[in-house]
């Protein structure tokens, strides 16, 4: 489970994306790298016994950065999320963020100093406007972990949709956790399902 929190917390780090869109998505992500955890060695010493500041970084420097709305319709999938209600989706967006937002607090409080290795594109993306980033995890006990960033280019910034963990989605993860919930009472169910894991 540490472990896992330390891989989590590492892709935390890399989601503070910067607003200027002209630049490559891996200038913005090792900038922004140094930037975030600069923040967490400044708090180090309260990570892991004061929520108040660790939900403070996730919601300054992580949240505005994922594209939630796109995000969500993935988890849920094309008919559920045409099948709902305007309202419904709104609602929706609001507790999935929530619940996104209690994930990272737990994963970031356990930060102990881990470092990232990024690989070179592959490709140009001057033209792009949905790119992949490699890159590894490199824990001080165990192998290195791959992790891989998609991110999209919106009107002024580049934004996160979906990124893995040695090959495993986010998107994806979610999506098998809500899939029953869906099938069994659409939008409706997995909103009520998510309002009351996130009061736990």
């Amino acid at each position: 489970m540490k472990k896992i929190f330390a891989i989590l917390t590492m892709i935390i780090c890399l989601f503070s994306l910067s607003a200027f869109a002209q630049s490559e998505p891996l200038t913005i992500l090792r900038q922004t790298s140094d930037e975030m955890l600069g923040e967490l060695n400044k708090n180090l010493s309260q990570l892991k016994t004061n929520e108040a500041i660790v939900y403070k970084i996730v919601n300054k420097v992580l949240l505005p950065h994922f594209d939630l709305t796109s995000m969500t319709r993935s988890v849920v999938g094309r008919e559920a999320w045409q099948n709902a209600a305007p309202d419904q989706r709104q609602q929706l967006i609001k507790e999935f963020t929530h619940y996104v937002i209690k994930t990272y607090a737990s994963a970031i409080s356990s930060y102990d100093g881990e470092t990232i290795k990024f690989h070179p594109l592959r490709e140009e993306v001057r033209n792009k406007t949905r790119v992949q980033i490699d890159s590894n995890l490199i824990l001080q006990a165990a192998p290195p972990v791959s992790l891989q960033y998609r991110l999209v280019k919106t009107a002024n910034t580049w934004l996160i949709y979906d990124f893995s963990v040695d090959g495993v989605s986010l998107v994806r993860n979610y999506q098998e956790q809500f899939a029953s919930t869906i099938r069994q009472g659409g939008v409706a169910q997995l909103i009520t399902e998510l309002q009351q894991r996130n009061k736990k």
